[in-house]
């Protein structure tokens, strides 16, 4: 009987092991093959079996990024939650630049980049160049060279230089260019013309008492005209870079050859009022912030406005600024030269100042 029972005992503790053993081996494979839990998406959960678990984490990294159904990272950090929120907030961040670009097309402006606002920069310090350059260019004591006889005679070359380069850009650009523009209108454009050369007229006859001042007056005039035809040069650098970086760059270059020639003329002006070599420049730079002011008036309004709107009313009233100065200011002084010789060669100067300005505007209309 007692051998049995320890046999009986035997044979249940056998067939308990038995059971235990077959119930970690069932455990095992369904832990194996679990799913991951679900979160509201495609997510997934990579068997990780003990045995493997290394090889899928090298696996993984082999492959650069880890998918965004992935729920852990090789380390075994839970990454599919975060995931989920990085791509939620790029569908908003997207959303809102649509929205922008919506907004943007719908008030008829453009988005500025910070390219194009860098580019726009560069043009307008070419521009400002342009009216410094000529201090460089100038001799060392030009101030004693400007008093002797023979200073004061390139001077009044320069000085009818002066004029034809004037005349030239009022006839053979200012004007064209507001002519060329269909929604201008003619009429308007005129008076605008006359309104300039008025405008020069009274400022000259109350503000001048004799020939210093009104060589004074005549420097003054000549700045602010030179300040609104550099802020149209700066509409169309500003507007030329809106639309592409290669059409403002060749922009930038036809403008600042067409004006070298320009900054010339008005250097002599200046000089012709007394004023020495660094009040010039500092006058040049003045002027030179219409430039710029300008160029950013087309980057943050509409550009076709802004053209519009030199065309009609600026360049108009900048021909006809420059128009009283040189007929009625500088061109005067010239008149009273009577050798035969200055008065040659104050005629070729004159000439070449017209066909220069003629030559170059053809270039910058191309």
């Amino acid at each position: 009987m007692a051998s049995r029972s320890v046999l009986q005992l035997l044979l249940s503790i056998a067939v308990l092991l038995c059971a235990t053993s077959a119930q970690q081996i069932f455990l095992e494979q369904q832990l194996d093959q679990l799913p991951a839990p679900d979160i509201g998406g495609n997510d997934v959960l990579p068997k990780m079996h003990p045995t493997t678990l290394e090889k899928t984490g090298e696996d993984l990294n082999t492959h650069g990024e880890i998918p965004s159904d992935t729920l852990v990272d090789p380390d075994g950090r839970i990454v599919a939650f975060s995931r989920r929120l990085e791509q939620k907030h790029a569908e908003e961040l997207q959303e809102e630049r649509e929205l922008l670009q919506h907004i943007a097309k719908k008030s008829g402006k453009e988005l500025i980049s910070w390219d194009t606002c860098l580019w726009t920069a560069l043009g307008c310090i070419c521009i400002i160049a342009c009216g410094v350059i000529p201090a460089f260019i100038l001799p060392h004591d030009f101030t004693e060279f400007l008093q002797s006889n023979y200073g004061r005679r390139s001077l009044h070359l320069l000085l009818s230089f002066t004029v034809g380069s004037l005349i030239g850009d009022v006839f053979l650009h200012l004007l064209p260019t507001v002519w060329a523009d269909a929604q201008v209108d003619r009429l308007i454009a005129g008076v605008w013309t006359t309104a300039g050369v008025l405008f020069c007229f009274i400022l000259e006859k109350f503000c001048s008492t004799n020939e210093f001042s009104q060589r004074r007056m005549c420097a003054v005039l000549n700045l602010i005209a030179n300040f609104m035809d550099n802020f149209t040069h700066g509409l169309a650098v500003g507007g030329s870079f809106l639309m592409d970086t290669k059409l403002g760059l060749l922009t930038t270059f036809s403008i600042v050859i067409h004006e070298l020639p320009h900054e010339i003329s008005d250097f002599a002006i200046l000089l012709r009022a007394d004023f020495n070599r660094w009040s010039a420049v500092r006058a040049q730079l003045l002027t030179a912030v219409g430039g710029a002011l300008g160029a950013y008036t087309a980057l943050f309004l509409h550009t076709e406005c802004t053209k519009n709107e030199a065309s009609q009313n600026i360049l108009p009233f900048t021909a006809g600024g420059f128009i009283n100065i040189a007929l009625a200011q500088i061109l005067p002084e010239l008149m009273k030269e009577t050798d035969s010789r200055q008065n040659i060669l104050q005629w070729i100067c004159f000439l070449i100042g017209i066909i220069l300005m003629g030559v170059l505007n053809q270039f910058h209309l191309d």
